[in-house]
């Protein structure tokens, strides 16, 4: 929850996932909860993905339930009158009717990359500034994703910015003994975390702990793009020179203004032997699932404070605040921001 004396809105400015681009078919129609609001997305079959705004104007139907996709239309099931999905323009009323200039669906901005069908938000409605990029290494010889979600009580800055304390890594999960070494930078929208830690490799399904060569460490980049994207990308060394490569693909969209919706997507490196591909897929996704129920232990029941008594190794929360700031448009939360990096 947020204290008080905040000023983030519960719904920052961004991109936001839809839905990922392989559970959304061509003819598919989805009814979404998000952002305090409901939006119908959907696929027409020139593989187009569009979201618009769930009634139609012509007598209100819901354009979510009992509508159908035909060629590049979404037709409404109460009277059949057909939109455009391109253009949100009503092109198609079955009894000939000539068709009224004002017929036409509100239509949301949307871009689709990476495997991923992301929607537009502004609070005061501005178009999209930004994109989000192909994600680095998304191509190539990977696992097939395995799928996890939860929805749960907490705020989307809250759940962003987790990636950027370090400090609880070590005494709340046990990745490792230390707190790993820490780098960061931004560029615009943004911001990529880059860590290199001794992992204890229990925790990657091994029976017993090996001693790793001091030299050898886990090399992890996680990249947020806005607050609601992450893309998370891991090496771990095992024994005999073995390594194992992981990604994620996070994404945090609220739901209304106490709740948010995490799903992610995990996938490791094929190796030469299928067997020891499906072991790691399944001993990182149950990794990954046990680190975030960890987490949301503890974001269901803190609260967002404005200005942390923030001691010095929490150097890097306080940097990702300073540029998440760009997200919210009310400029008493900039300042409230500005003043909680300076405590730091």
């Amino acid at each position: 929850m947020l204290d008080q004396g905040s000023r983030l809105t519960p719904f920052p400015n961004g991109w936001y996932l839809a839905e990922f681009s392989h559970l959304l078919k061509r003819g598919d129609i989805k009814v979404l909860d998000l952002l305090g609001r409901q939006v119908v997305v959907f696929r027409t079959e020139d593989g187009e993905a569009h979201a618009v705004d769930p009634f139609c104007p012509h007598l209100g139907a819901h354009l979510g339930h009992g509508s159908k996709v035909v060629g590049t239309q979404l037709r409404c099931a109460f009277h059949g009158w057909g939109y455009e999905g391109k253009s949100g323009k009503c092109a198609h009323i079955p009894n000939g009717d000539p068709i009224p200039r004002q017929a036409r669906l509100t239509q949301w901005h949307i871009h689709e990359t990476s495997g991923m069908v992301l929607l537009w938000w502004h609070d005061q409605g501005a178009a999209p500034n930004w994109q989000i990029p192909l994600l680095p290494s998304f191509e190539g010889a990977w696992s097939d994703w395995v799928l996890d979600e939860w929805t749960i009580r907490a705020t989307i800055q809250d759940v962003s910015e987790n990636d950027a304390d370090t400090s609880h890594s070590p005494h709340m999960h046990g990745f490792t003994d230390e707190r790993p070494n820490q780098s960061m930078d931004v560029d615009g929208a943004c911001f990529t975390w880059r860590l290199r830690m001794r992992p204890n490799l229990t925790l990657l399904g091994l029976p017993f702990e090996v001693p790793l060569p001091k030299h050898v460490v886990s090399d992890i980049t996680s990249r947020r793009y806005g607050l609601a994207i992450g893309w998370i990308d891991q090496d771990f060394p095992l024994v005999g020179g073995l390594k194992m490569r992981t990604q994620t693909l996070a994404t945090t969209t609220p739901v209304d203004e106490s709740r948010v919706r995490l799903k992610m997507l995990h996938r490791v490196q094929k190796t030469a032997f299928p067997p020891l591909t499906a072991m790691f897929k399944r001993t990182y996704s149950r990794l990954f699932h046990q680190t975030v129920n960890e987490d949301i232990s503890v974001w269901q029941h803190k609260t967002y404070l404005n200005r942390p008594v923030a001691s010095k190794s929490d150097w890097g929360i306080m940097q990702f605040r300073k540029w998440a700031k760009q997200f919210y448009s009310d400029p008493d939360a900039h300042a409230a921001a500005e003043e909680s990096i300076s405590a730091a």
